[in-house]
């Protein structure tokens, strides 16, 4: 075993462990070949896939100005995207662009959002979402949608998480939205920006041609708290005197030692949905452009497709187009040859493939860990597992090392925020300043 002594390591090369690298210069340990993590792109025939939808929705000036200086340049996208339901596509978001439904529904929705201030003050995700926009915009999409995409229903989750997640309406929106197709665009990602080149991967590219030092391939198999040492599988091992560690909260626990019954049992609480993602390459066009779209009814295997060629050019071949599909699962993934057969299936189903159209490239990603999920005992498990890591000396990092909903860049936010933390504190507080 070869052993290497360092003042910080970083575990993990998504985007929140090259953001760490990259500010502090230490090194990154990356259990893939290729960095980047779930914000990773697949090039595939030609085509350009990302490991589920992700677009760059900030303003925060913090982010682009980083970006910048790596060097990755976006174009700036104004969306269109969509909800099927009901056998027609309604613009997104669904409460602000209802002219589509039947009349009867329509009215429904709009009766309920304006009597939604006499519901009770919410007490889960549930309610939280009939209290926002009432029962009927409620019933007919955002509560089947949340439970076909979290695999658990929404009563059974809190809904500290929503922020800016869920678009809020006006009355005057919702009104307008219900007479008049003027496809209302409200919500953070009403414009986005995505990278010219590469895919959303680029971002992940880019920071790791950056890094002073990035080692793939070295998947962790044991960390020795007290002797604050990280063994790999292909040999080598890392000392530290302060670690910051992305990979996910269950996993550091299962390799730590030793680990108190309290924080495995809650590590063994925390849950979150897997994704199965369907890439299709399309000779020809695809029409009308669209980027999104969601698909709340249960008998249609995905939740969610996106149209990477409608993002920019630059992901599929020139007279080409792309479909990536979502769909959600909990326990064993689909089997890839099945859930492509499905996939070109339901697409046909709902229009957005016909007959005559020529698939001419496949490929499937598996995201075994996907989206957090807030249930209620989410929140004390965290503290009891960070409390611990913090007694160690350990900077959790990422949506998985914090175990939240973050957004892109979010996570580099977080990983920038945690590599300042063990640059500019004391190794004995570390412990302490951590939050």
């Amino acid at each position: 075993m070869s052993i290497t002594t360092e003042d910080i390591a970083i575990l993990g090369g998504g985007l929140a462990g090259l953001t760490a690298g990259y500010i502090s210069g230490a090194p990154v340990f990356e259990a893939q070949d290729s960095p980047g993590g779930v914000a990773s792109s697949d090039k595939v025939d030609g085509f350009v896939f990302d490991r589920g939808i992700h677009v760059l929705q900030t303003n925060n000036k913090i982010v682009l100005n980083l970006l910048d200086e790596l060097g990755v340049r976006f174009t700036e996208v104004t969306r269109y995207a969509y909800i099927y339901a009901r056998g027609v596509y309604t613009s997104y978001p669904f409460q602000v662009n209802s002219t589509g439904l039947p009349i009867s529904l329509r009215l429904r929705c709009v009766r309920d959002f304006l009597r939604k201030d006499r519901l009770p003050p919410p007490g889960n995700y549930e309610d939280w979402i009939r209290s926002s926009v009432g029962n009927g915009f409620a019933d007919t999409f955002l509560i089947p949608y949340s439970e076909k995409f979290w695999g658990v229903h929404p009563r059974e989750m809190t809904f500290e998480w929503t922020g800016n997640r869920v678009p809020q309406p006006t009355t005057w929106q919702v009104l307008r939205g219900a007479v008049i197709d003027r496809r209302t665009g409200i919500g953070s990602n009403a414009t986005f920006r995505y990278p010219t080149q590469g895919g959303y991967g680029s971002i992940a590219e880019a920071l790791a041609a950056r890094q002073s030092r990035l080692s793939l391939g070295h998947r962790a198999t044991a960390i020795d708290l007290p002797r604050r040492e990280v063994r790999f599988a292909n040999g080598h091992a890392v000392r530290y005197r302060r670690l910051i560690s992305t990979i996910s909260l269950p996993e550091f626990v299962r390799l730590a030692s030793p680990v108190p019954e309290e924080v495995r049992q809650a590590a063994g609480r925390l849950r979150t949905n897997s994704i199965f993602v369907v890439n299709l390459g399309i000779a020809g066009d695809l029409r009308p452009v669209r980027h999104w779209i969601h698909f709340p009814e249960p008998d249609i295997a995905f939740f969610r497709v996106s149209l990477p060629g409608h993002f920019v050019d630059s992901t599929t071949p020139h007279g080409h187009a792309s479909i990536s599909a979502e769909i959600a699962y909990h326990g064993t993934p689909p089997d890839p040859a099945a859930a492509i057969d499905r996939t070109i299936a339901d697409l046909r189903r709902v229009g957005l493939l016909s007959d005559e159209t020529r698939i001419v490239a496949t490929s499937t990603a598996d995201i075994r860990r996907a989206y957090v999920i807030y249930d209620f005992d989410r929140r004390a498990a965290l503290e009891t597992i960070h409390a611990w890591m913090r007694r160690h000396h350990v900077v959790p990092s990422g949506r998985y090392g914090l175990w939240t909903y973050f957004w892109s860049d979010e996570a580099m936010l977080s990983g920038r925020k945690a590599a300042q933390l063990v640059m500019t504190a004391a190794p004995e507080r570390v412990a302490e300043l951590v939050d």
